[in-house]
């Protein structure tokens, strides 16, 4: 396998040939972070009361301490006070508060009404259609705001806070991912929603990918490390009638010795594939919405009878944060953006980098409680980006991106199975067995295809 296309990001290291490089003269270096998903929250009402009290409490320090927003007073205060900070003949007198999104509506005016909470008290805010960021605020977001109270209406009129300006915790425009001469030149490639087990897993590509990893061409012999971001089997059960796509397909040219009705036969499958990889390659692999977990994020480990299967892999959590030879990986599954489409016209599951911005600017990974992805009230909020990383990378939407922004190369992880009888109800083509590889010294991106209508 020859074919790679490059991509550039807008800040790159030209002078460093770091392609050139095997990998098999690097050490391996991996530091699996901390895990996930595995405190003893039984999911009560304090539970519940306890992770969003944490997020508050990180994500107020991230508004203070790297975004440099900083609150007049506790939403209690301000509201006793009220009379210092309501506008008199034209002069407004500014404040700063800093809360989670309790509630949200539209007025008759298309104006955001906004239910600000924080640990005193909480108060209704309007922010003006006319801030791009009125569009993206969901609820649970933690904002900070800048405004004043105004009387509308004239002296018998209400009087309502009204926003000049709006603060996310952000990204910042000044950040820049770690690379450059002092990393080893290696590469991490990344895959993601292989479904193996699946009538639709593209076992003839995969294969051709490990023969391209086994093979001496330039940027194979590069790769030092293989990120699977989940759902890395098809699993048992996960929708109504989900066993009539499993198994064999002569098709696809499927090597299964069983139905694939058994997810251990699944994973078993899975483990034998990976072995065929060269051992200088180590795969990291964490669970998806499809995988033998919890489907609730944060999502923890396989478990130990699934790992004794595998031998050199090491397995993580999903959200996953692995240090790669000095490089921090955030690699989440990407389920949260099942919530985020729907409410950005921006957002589509052909274009998921647009939802991975969005997590960014909100430094959170699923923000909203109760939708359609479901979260785990962990003891404490694990998806929370309290941190920027040197690269972001998701999965779930079959899609493939390469996107550089605040910074760091966003990646969306292409897929192993071909289009299923629902993705071609809806009509949608998936970008198919695209394997991106990310050098982490020159900071390049290569896209590798293996297939044959890529």
């Amino acid at each position: 396998m020859t074919s790679v296309r490059g991509w550039r990001a807008p800040r790159i290291d030209e002078h460093l040939d770091s392609w050139k490089h095997k990998a098999t003269d690097y050490n391996t270096n991996i530091d699996k972070g901390f895990p996930v998903g595995q405190s003893e929250a039984s999911g009560t009402l304090d539970n519940i009361i306890g992770m969003f009290q944490d997020r508050f409490d990180k994500l107020h320090k991230i508004m203070r301490r790297q975004c440099g927003f900083v609150e007049t007073a506790p939403i209690q205060h301000i509201r006793t006070r009220q009379w210092e900070y309501t506008s008199t003949r034209g002069n407004p007198k500014s404040v700063n508060l800093i809360g989670m999104v309790a509630g949200l509506g539209r007025t008759g005016t298309g104006n955001l009404r906004v239910d600000l909470e924080d640990k005193t008290s909480s108060m209704r805010i309007y922010i003006p259609s006319s801030n791009p960021l009125s569009a993206t605020i969901v609820l649970d977001d933690v904002i900070g705001v800048t405004g004043s109270f105004r009387q509308f209406g004239g002296a018998d009129g209400p009087t309502l806070f009204w926003c000049e300006r709006v603060q996310m915790p952000e990204i910042l425009h000044t950040n820049v991912n770690k690379g450059g001469a002092e990393f080893d030149p290696v590469s991490i490639a990344f895959v993601s929603d292989l479904h193996m087990g699946s009538k639709e897993f593209m076992e003839t590509e995969w294969d051709k990918m490990m023969r391209w990893l086994n093979s001496d061409e330039e940027t194979a012999q590069n790769v030092k490390y293989l990120v699977c971001s989940g759902d890395v089997v098809d699993g048992v059960g996960v929708y109504p009638g989900h066993e009539r796509n499993l198994g064999g397909s002569v098709n696809k040219n499927h090597s299964y010795k069983t139905d694939m009705t058994d997810v251990y036969d699944q994973y078993e499958f899975f483990a034998r594939k990976l072995d065929e990889l060269p051992e200088t390659v180590t795969p990291i692999v964490l669970p998806g919405n499809h995988d033998a977990v919890r489907p609730a994020e944060p999502q923890p480990t396989l478990e130990p009878l699934i790992q004794q299967r595998f031998n050199s892999t090491v397995h993580v959590g999903n959200p996953a944060r692995v240090n790669l030879s000095g490089i921090d990986v955030l690699s989440y599954h990407g389920k949260g953006i099942d919530d985020i489409v729907p409410r950005m016209e921006h957002v589509t599951y052909e274009n998921p980098a647009e939802a991975m911005k969005l997590m960014l600017q909100k430094r959170h990974l699923a923000p909203m409680w109760g939708e359609r992805n479901a979260l785990s009230p962990e003891e404490e909020d694990q998806m929370v980006i309290t941190q920027a990383p040197d690269v972001f990378v998701t999965g779930h939407t079959h899609a493939h991106q390469v996107e550089w922004h605040r910074g760091m190369p966003l990646l969306v992880s292409s897929t192993f199975q071909d289009e299923t009888d629902f993705m071609n109800m809806l009509g949608y083509r998936a970008k198919k067995c695209l394997v991106t590889v990310y050098n982490i010294q020159n900071r390049e991106t290569r896209v590798v295809p293996f297939h044959a209508g890529d």
